[in-house]
């Protein structure tokens, strides 16, 4: 039993789905020995004596850190983003709510000023400017630490100079209005904490994911109410949601003045962004 072999069949044994178990190891793989996912299809023996590698094995195992956190590092829409223990690690389902925005843009030659709410890792600001050249976009965060890793992934990406970083509670020290509000928010309730993977309660940031109410609306509730101060008019309030919070969310849209309210579905067919205008 090869190295690979052997590190698959370790984690399937801790609980971990095969299929992912195998994403997992190819990430340490490429990260630990530099290999391309081409070698590692390729190759039939992966026999290297690698401490470090075992190491990480070990953290994944027995300390349960997600493997993006091991390896400092997420790719999201093609593009690998640094991550940490500050952000959480982005989502294929958030790639949803990106080309959203995206298409909504792309509707009119203007350019649009565009700011994205809790913008962690930056991976949503940041693949806004990569696809929309002419944009103006603003990357706000409550957690200074949050907005560090943003900025390092801005210059690592290349697009820096087309984002503006600020701390701010919501809108609390923007003035701005904008044409495009995108946010993915925290949404989960702070009672269903105990229910997630135990990646998630103890590495994942925890003022990115909870909101202390019933149905994991409140923050939707400030954001609208905040917003209707900020959206120029006509603008577009777009954000994810999490599950069965659709008709929730919907109503507080309608109830803040939002039209033209839309819900996008994902690939297995769940409720995952809600759209309106202002």
């Amino acid at each position: 039993m090869n190295l690979k072999q052997e590190a698959l069949q370790k984690l399937i044994n801790a609980g971990i789905e095969p299929n992912e178990a195998s994403i997992e190891v190819d990430l340490l793989l490429e990260k630990v020995f530099g290999f391309t996912k081409k070698d590692i299809l390729l190759a039939r023996e992966l026999n290297f004596d690698s401490s470090k590698f075992n190491s990480l094995l070990e953290k994944r195992i027995n300390e349960k850190i997600p493997v993006q956190y091991l390896i400092s590092s997420a790719y999201f829409m093609g593009e690998e983003f640094y991550v940490d223990e500050n952000v959480l690690i982005p989502r294929p389902e958030t790639e949803i709510l990106v080309e959203e925005v995206i298409r909504h843009s792309e509707r009119s030659e203007e350019s649009k000023k565009i700011i994205d709410i809790g913008t962690g890792s930056g991976c949503i600001a940041i693949m806004l400017a990569k696809k929309l050249p002419n944009a103006e976009i603003t990357a706000a965060d409550i957690s200074e630490k949050a907005l560090n890793v943003a900025k390092f992934n801005a210059e690592k990406l290349g697009v820096s100079h087309r984002i503006n970083f600020i701390v701010s509670d919501i809108f609390q020290n923007i003035d701005e209005k904008f044409d495009i509000i995108v946010s993915n928010p925290p949404y989960i309730p702070l009672k269903e904490k105990e229910n997630l993977q135990i990646e998630v309660q103890k590495h994942e940031p925890p003022l990115a994911l909870f909101v202390d109410d019933e149905q994991g609306i409140s923050f939707y509730e400030k954001l609208a109410h905040q917003t209707t101060q900020h959206l120029t008019k006509p603008g577009l309030l777009a954000v994810e949601i999490g599950f069965s919070q659709e008709k929730p969310i919907k109503d507080i849209f309608i109830r803040s003045g939002f039209k033209n309210i839309e819900i996008i579905k994902d690939m297995s067919g769940i409720e995952r962004v809600v759209t309106g205008k202002f």
